[in-house]
């Protein structure tokens, strides 16, 4: 009997791929959004953007973070870590007290000192990351 090699290869890299993506779920991987406004005001999101403007000496947009479930924990952290080129460096972290029973929140005020492209991360006290997004932080025109 002669055996399809590349048939065979192409079904053991579907299985793996099948394995992978069900390993993540069953370990429980949310899909909850972290993402970026310039403000949160009358329970609405005001300016929703990827991208800001920074005046001269920094500064601060909203951070909204949209869980699937509660969060389950009374504490987060933001994380701040500017990205060049795809090396990160910490810039700071900022624990907020919230509600475990929470799913939608917004952090105010989260200080960006200078123009470039950043990670952040809504983090547990354990270390785990909630959600993570990338903001890009322009020279103000």
């Amino acid at each position: 009997m002669k055996i399809n090699y590349k048939l065979s290869l192409l079904i053991l890299l579907f299985g793996v791929v099948v394995f992978s993506s069900n390993s993540v779920f069953a370990q429980g991987q949310r899909n909850d959004t972290l993402y970026f406004c310039e403000e949160y005001k009358d329970s609405k999101e005001i300016g929703n953007s990827s991208e800001f403007y920074l005046p001269e000496k920094g500064g601060t947009i909203t951070v909204m973070l949209r869980t699937k479930k509660p969060v389950g924990v009374v504490s987060i952290s933001i994380l701040i870590e500017r990205d060049v080129a795809g090396i990160r460096s910490k810039v700071s972290s900022e624990p907020f007290d919230v509600q475990a029973s929470w799913d939608y929140i917004f952090f105010a005020d989260i200080f960006f000192p200078e123009p470039g492209k950043y990670k952040v991360s809504a983090v547990k006290k354990n270390g785990d990351a909630i959600a993570s997004g990338y903001v890009r932080m322009l020279k103000d025109k």
